[in-house]
C-alpha cells in the first residue's frame, strides 16, 4: 500500500510540474500583446512568476488535483500554503503587494462566501475586508497543525498590511486541468495555422517550450515573453497551407534501430558497392530522418493528393537516366571491379548532388533519405546487378 501511495504522490507532483510549465506557456502566449517587455519563469520566483528585468511583476501559484476536486475551503491546506509563502514576503517587505500581483489558479472551485470566493477575478465578487475577517476567524480557531504556521503568520500582519496583501491576490478557481489547458492553448493559437492542423502546431511549440523551461530552470532564468511570439511566427510560417513542418533534421537514430537497419535491404546495396562504414552510417542516420518525418507528415494528414508518391516518382526518374548512363558505359564483358566503381558513380551523385525539393522543404536528408527508401524497396539501385537476385547471390559467394 505505501508503494501505492508513493507512485500516487510521485504521479501527482510530476504532473503538478507539467501544469505549471503549461500554465506559464499559456499566460506567457496572452500577454504578448499588452505586456511583451515581461518574462517568464517556472520555479524561480514562484511556480510561475512574470519579471521585469529580474523585479517580479506577478507571483502564481498553481494547484492541480487528480481525481478530486481540491476546493478552497477557509482550511483550505492548497490556500494557506500559497499565503504563507505571500505572507512571508510581504513581512520581509511590505512594500511588496503595491508592486507585486499575486494569483492562486486552482483546478478546485472557491464555495460562495468562503475567503477564496471573495478574491476571485470579478469585481463585483471581490470583497477584501471580508476575506480577512473569514481568514482571522480560520487562523484564530481552526485546529489544523498542518496550516499552524501560515495561521500564526497571517494573523501576525497588521491590518493594513493584510489588506493591502488581499487586494493584491486573484483567485483563479475552477480552472482548466492540464489535459483541458490544451484546449486554451489551441483556442490561442486558433488563427496561427489552418484549422486542422491547430493541435499539431501547439504539439510543436510545447515541445520546444519543455525544452527550453528546462534549460532555464537549471541556469535559475527567465525566458523573454517575446521568445514565444518568435517561436509562434516561426511555426505560423511552416504551419500554412504551402509549407510543410520540418522538426526532425537534427534527429538520431537510437542505437538499437541502428542495430535493426544493419541488415536492411538497402545497407546491403551500399555494402555492395563497397561504401565504407563512416558513409554507411550517414545513410542509415538519413533512411531514419527522412523515414519518421514522411511518416509524421502522413499521421498530420499533412500529404495530399499523392504528393508523396509524385515525389519518389521524380526521385526515380532523375536516377533511371544516370543509372542507365553507368551500365551503357560498362564494357562488356565487366569485371566485378568495374560494376563496383559504376555503382560508386551513381551513388556518389546521390550522396553529393541530388536535392529534390518536396513542395517547401529543400532538405538533404529528405532527398538522401528517401533515395535510401527506394533503395530499400529496390526501386532504385547503384550497382549495375543490383536487381538481379541470382548476381547478387554469385557476388556474395565469391567474397
Amino acid at each position: 500500500m505505501a508503494g501505492k501511495n508513493n507512485d500516487h504522490e510521485a504521479s501527482a507532483s510530476a504532473v503538478g510540474y507539467l501544469y505549471q510549465c503549461r500554465i506559464a506557456l499559456l499566460i506567457g502566449l496572452r500577454a504578448i500583446p499588452t505586456n511583451p517587455n515581461l518574462s517568464v519563469s517556472v520555479e524561480r520566483f514562484d511556480d510561475v512568476a512574470f519579471d521585469a528585468t529580474g523585479t517580479p511583476a506577478e507571483l502564481i501559484q498553481t494547484k492541480h488535483h487528480i481525481g478530486k476536486t481540491g476546493n478552497l475551503t477557509n482550511a483550505s491546506a492548497d490556500l494557506w500554503k500559497t499565503l504563507l509563502i505571500w505572507s512571508k514576503a510581504t513581512k520581509a517587505d511590505s512594500e511588496v503587494p503595491f508592486r507585486t500581483r499575486f494569483l492562486l489558479i486552482t483546478t478546485g472551485a472557491a464555495p460562495i462566501e468562503s475567503a477564496a470566493h471573495c478574491l476571485r477575478a470579478k469585481d463585483g465578487e471581490r470583497n477584501e475586508e471580508e476575506a480577512d475577517k473569514i481568514l482571522m476567524k480560520t487562523a484564530t480557531t481552526s485546529t489544523s497543525l498542518e496550516n499552524a504556521e501560515a495561521y500564526k503568520l497571517y494573523a501576525a500582519l497588521l491590518t493594513p498590511v493584510r489588506i493591502s496583501l488581499l487586494k493584491a491576490i486573484t483567485v483563479l478557481d475552477s480552472a482548466p486541468d492540464i489535459v483541458n489547458v490544451v484546449d486554451e492553448l489551441e483556442q490561442e493559437l486558433y488563427y496561427a495555422a489552418p484549422r486542422d492542423q491547430v493541435a499539431h502546431l501547439v504539439e510543436r511549440l510545447e515541445g520546444w517550450w519543455f525544452a527550453i523551461v528546462i534549460k532555464a530552470m537549471l541556469s535559475k532564468t527567465s525566458i523573454p515573453v517575446l521568445a514565444i511570439d518568435q517561436r509562434v511566427d516561426e511555426l505560423r510560417e511552416e504551419f500554412k497551407r504551402s509549407a510543410l513542418p520540418v522538426d526532425l533534421k537534427n534527429a538520431a537514430p537510437p542505437q538499437e534501430v541502428i542495430a535493426e537497419m544493419d541488415s536492411r535491404p538497402f545497407v546491403k546495396q551500399l555494402r555492395r558497392i563497397e561504401i565504407g562504414s563512416a558513409r554507411i552510417e550517414y545513410a542509415i542516420r538519413d533512411f531514419y530522418r527522412a523515414s519518421e518525418q514522411r511518416s509524421r507528415w502522413l499521421r498530420q494528414d499533412l500529404l495530399v493528393d499523392g504528393e508523396l508518391e509524385k515525389y519518389e516518382q521524380e526521385l526515380q526518374e532523375a536516377w533511371e537516366p544516370r543509372f542507365a548512363s553507368m551500365t551503357d558505359s560498362l564494357p562488356k564483358p565487366c569485371s566485378p571491379e568495374k560494376k563496383v566503381a559504376g555503382g560508386q558513380e551513381v551513388f556518389k551523385w546521390v550522396e553529393q548532388e541530388a536535392n529534390f525539393p518536396l513542395r517547401t522543404v529543400r532538405e538533404r536528408f529528405l532527398t538522401h533519405g528517401s533515395y535510401h527508401i527506394l533503395s530499400n524497396r529496390k526501386v532504385v539501385g547503384w550497382h549495375p546487378d543490383f536487381s538481379n537476385p541470382e548476381a547478387t547471390e554469385d557476388q556474395e559467394k565469391k567474397k
